[in-house]
């Protein structure tokens, strides 16, 4: 079992160290797991919450795992745990010296049979997730203390407290005209490293919502009782339920996945944030230009309220700053399952969930708005949209007049929400009447803007400014279409298509593995037939994956324009794939997406050349001379390693900074970032506030992907919380103090990371070109293993290789010679590791719990550095720690994937490879972890490992 975190993982039971007799089925009193539950009613008023949540859940799985699999196996997964912790802590009270504790702990272990081994894993598993979720509800819980300890002042990396430093610097209209003129836009992709099904983490929400019943204090023992029955029962579903899909899901699930984050919260945190941002705007003084109150009869204008002229009180200042994009159900780089058929049906799955949302709060609103209105005093402008719907839906006006006589707001609402009804059927292909719908968002928008003003001229502010304003804000930055779809294709399927069409190969020429040229015409004309359905915003980024040269792009206009020719493989030449999508162009914002060391040394160079070509200007001066490029961190990792991929991505940043601003365009940067450090991973703010001076101004855009979107998304309170710290940090980062602050401390460290960096790539590129490397890395981690858990739709490695689990059967099947690490004699194709996917490539050392791509090459890099400058070097290092948020960024990066990484568990798996050259490379890269400890130890002045940091160490322990 690997990835075992350490506490008090069920409950402490007191049987012997040894192997016991298989104990008689202990009675209510006897058992331990009951012993251990804290008692009720609730933990709303202890002194530590989290402690008790964690113990309260651990004594109830102990209870359900020995009911379900009797006592025994509780026994076993006790005596693990209790080791296990002994171990990962050095307890000065156990009896066993550590390398006789560690033999003992594997002896337990490898004398399970299979179906016992496969529970006390379902039994760690289940337990790391109900403590990820107290985790979880534990960060909320530090987020109210500190709101409620702030009395009203902003806590720290809120948008509250950004508003009011910026206004403090630069004065509330300088801060309005740049909120204005922000733009936040997260992009989420099914990348599988999402290993729970969506079935887990439904039912995890149901657990979580049974927890916060427990916190509240006034929880009475009887619903106390109810709460933890039913807190048995799910995990007793959860213990029965398979931690892994039974079949491979399709692009299609994972795009219905991702509506399921949207329909739990991503929809009402997006207005929860919009009122935050409000706030902050009216508390640092920003007006908006618009009355704080609307009073239309006697006594309306009197203030008697303590939120008078507060955020919902009055017309709202905070634009919609949020924009969504997805990847699900586009991306086919290396994907030919998705195909312009799926992205037409992501397109319509999307807007079905996305209007039925608007529906849902119409519906609402017309329950409630109930306030009545004299036929002679409605709004003129809303008795003539209410004369509107009489003409155009005379059967649902009769039926809302006969319910609401003299209530004009809820005959309003209801018309609108019927309006929605028939704009969703004419969407998303229903049978239904298409008129009476909405053409585009923005005459939603209008209709709802009526009933604002026509609510606050009769003295309804706070229902004008209210809910109904929320609704304005969710229709502005989702649409009809929710979120944008962004196509990204591989930059050598681009060639072969334009070459199969200038040969006279027909549609059916073969461009990639399973994909023909006639498809990735079908995709352009896919996504024009979106833009006229939908609008232009719901499809127009084009990705293009391993861009080369300026020619990339210029081959996807060229693509673009012959898919909007009727007949692009000669007349006469039958396309299926395109016969039912008319020939049309669609706008397009093409994207190169670096990702590679040389695309990414070049990056400046790659642009002047666009810009310097008079056809692709003309294009963009179409596009607002807008243009967008995507910097990618999983790949340059996996060529590069960590320090020198994150060298290699800042300095393309300022390149690509200094040449939009040459020629005089707007740059938008997209970070590809993962979740996992080597990934480039991390704290998100922290992140945007390092990045290279001048990159962000205004705009920032990044990818939410796989495990990751759940980590954000998947809770109301922490979606809110983490939408706040990225816009509070866009916001800090575009001003023009933080670029010259940034820009002095680069100044003073350029030349040091340069020399970091390449000392770093050479120690990394030493390690993955060994010889018996690939063998070691197939043997020392589960790789060939991840191909087959179905975490996604997408193969794990890119076209025209085998994945590394089809290359491992056919190995065994084959059986040749074995080399001295356990693999191959001869390299096969699953040998290249360049040929494996990034997302795969880290996953699987995080699994070993090695972590190695997130720290590898650091410490080399550190030692050679300060080994040749003495104590100045170090100083010097640590210099550029504290001022350089670039560089903290990297050091704190690395100390939290050293933290995360535990060698006792990456020697067992190192095990599994033999020879002399795995014991050498395992030598290696046990060396290089502990130089990297020592080192950057050394440069933080710290004395352990997040010793500043003890909420997250606290963490890592659980």
């Amino acid at each position: 079992m690997t990835g075992v975190r350490h506490s008090a993982i069920l409950v402490r039971v007191n049987e012997p160290a040894e192997h016991p007799r298989p104990p008689r089925r202990p009675t209510r009193a006897r058992f331990p797991a009951v012993a251990a539950e804290p008692p009720g009613p609730g933990f709303g008023r202890a002194r530590d919450p989290l402690a008790r949540e964690v113990r309260l859940l651990g004594a109830l799985l102990g209870q359900v795992i020995a009911e379900q699999a009797g006592p025994e196996l509780f026994a076993v997964v006790e005596r693990i745990r209790r080791r296990t912790i002994a171990l990962r802590r050095g307890d000065p009270e156990s009896r066993f010296e550590p390398d006789v504790e560690r033999e003992r702990l594997a002896a337990d272990i490898a004398a399970l049979d299979v179906p016992d081994a496969a529970a006390v894993a379902k039994a760690f598993t289940l337990y790391f997730q109900l403590v990820n979720l107290a985790e979880e509800r534990q960060r909320i819980r530090v987020l109210r203390t500190r709101a409620r300890r702030a009395r009203g002042r902003p806590i720290d990396d809120s948008v509250g407290e950004a508003t009011a430093r910026l206004a403090a610097d630069h004065g509330p209209g300088a801060l309005e005209a740049m909120v204005r003129g922000l733009r936040v836009n997260p992009v989420l992709t099914a990348h599988p490293t999402e290993a729970r099904r969506r079935t887990l983490l439904v039912a995890l929400r149901r657990v979580r919502r049974l927890l916060d019943g427990l916190d509240d204090p006034l929880t009475t023992p009887d619903e106390d009782a109810d709460l933890r029955r039913r807190l048995r029962e799910e995990i007793t579903i959860l213990w029965h339920t398979g931690d892994l899909r039974a079949v491979t899901p399709t692009p299609l699930d994972e795009v219905r996945s991702a509506l399921a984050i949207f329909d739990e919260t991503l929809f009402t945190a997006v207005p929860g944030f919009q009122r935050a941002l409000d706030r902050a705007l009216i508390e640092a003084g920003v007006s908006g230009g618009g009355p704080a109150t609307s009073p239309s009869s006697p006594g309306s204008g009197v203030v008697v309220a303590g939120d008078a002229g507060r955020s919902g009180t009055r017309p709202v200042v905070a634009p919609a700053v949020l924009r969504f994009g997805s990847w699900i159900g586009a991306d086919r780089d290396g994907h030919p399952g998705v195909t312009a058929d799926i992205t037409l049906h992501a397109a319509r799955l999307q807007a079905e969930h996305v209007i039925r949302g608007y529906e849902a709060v119409a519906a609402r609103l017309m329950q409630t708005v109930a306030a009545r209105v004299a036929p002679e005093r409605v709004d003129r402008a809303l008795g003539s949209a209410l004369a509107r719907d009489a003409e155009e839906l005379p059967e649902t006006v009769r039926q809302l007049r006969r319910r609401f006589p003299e209530e004009p707001y809820r005959q309003r609402l209801g018309a609108i929400a019927e309006r929605l009804r028939r704009t969703r059927a004419a969407l998303t292909g229903e049978t239904a009447p298409r008129t009476g719908g909405y053409p585009r968002p923005g005459a939603l928008d209008a209709e709802l803007a009526v009933v604002q003003e026509a609510l606050a001229a009769d003295g309804l502010s706070r229902v004008a400014w209210g809910e109904l304003a929320e609704l304005r804000w969710q229709v502005a930055t989702f649409g009809f279409h929710l979120a944008s779809l962004e196509v990204r294709q591989h930059a050598e399927v681009h060639r072969a298509t334009l070459a199969a069409l200038r040969s006279g190969a027909g549609p059916d020429a073969e461009v990639a593995a399973g994909v023909s040229a006639g498809e990735v015409l079908a995709t352009f004309r896919a996504m024009a037939r979106l833009q006229a359905r939908f609008g232009p915003e719901a499809c127009q980024q084009y990705v293009i994956s391993f861009t080369a040269s300026p020619a990339d792009v210029i081959d996807v206009l060229e693509l673009a324009r012959a898919a909007a020719t009727p007949a692009p493989f000669g007349a006469g030449v039958p396309a299926p794939m395109l016969a039912d999508l008319p020939a049309a162009l669609p706008s397009l914002d093409v994207v190169p997406l670096l990702e590679s060391a040389e695309a990414l040394a070049g990056a400046g160079a790659l642009l002047e050349a666009l810009l310097a070509d008079p056809a692709y200007r003309a294009h963009l001066r179409d596009r607002g001379d807008v243009q967008e490029v995507m910097l990618g961190y999983s790949d340059s990792s996996k060529e590069s390693g960590f320090l020198a991929a994150n060298w290699l991505l800042y300095r393309a940043q300022e390149a690509l900074v200094a040449t939009a601003r040459r020629h005089g365009i707007t740059l938008t940067l997209f970070h590809g970032r993962g979740g996992a450090i080597g990934r480039g991973g991390g704290p998100a703010g922290r992140a945007i506030l390092a990045q290279a001076p001048g990159s962000v101004g205004g705009r920032l855009k990044f990818t939410e992907q796989g495990e990751v979107v759940a980590a954000h998304f998947a809770d109301r309170a922490i979606a809110r919380r983490h939408l706040e710290q990225v816009t509070a940090a866009a916001l800090l980062a575009s001003t023009p103090e933080h670029e010259r602050e940034v820009a002095e401390a680069a100044a003073g460290g350029t030349s040091t990371m340069t020399e970091l960096a390449a000392i770093s790539r050479t120690a990394y590129r030493a390690l993955v070109e060994l010889p018996g490397f690939p063998a070691f890395f197939r043997a020392a981690t589960p790789i060939d293993l991840i191909a087959g858990l179905g975490l996604g739709s997408r193969p794990s490695s890119r076209p025209g290789t085998r994945p590394a689990g089809d290359a491992a059967r056919a190995r065994d099947e084959a059986r040749p010679p074995q080399d001295d690490a356990g693999g191959e004699a001869s390299p096969g194709p699953a040998d290249d590791i360049a040929s494996l996917r990034a997302i795969p490539w880290v996953f699987a050392w995080s699994q070993a719990r090695a972590n190695l791509p997130g720290w590898y090459g650091l410490g080399t890099a550190l030692e050679a550095f300060t080994g040749r400058g003495g104590r100045e070097a170090v100083d010097h290092l640590a210099t550029l720690y504290r001022r350089w948020p670039f560089f903290a960024s990297i050091l704190d990066n690395a100390e939290l994937s050293l933290a995360k990484a535990d060698l006792g568990i990456f020697r067992r798996s190192a095990d599994l490879a033999t020879g002399p050259s795995a014991t050498a490379i395992r030598a290696t890269i046990e060396a290089e972890y502990a130089r990297s400890v020592r080192l950057l130890l050394l440069v933080t002045g710290r004395d352990r490992l997040l010793a500043g940091h003890a909420t997250l160490a606290r963490a890592i322990e659980l």
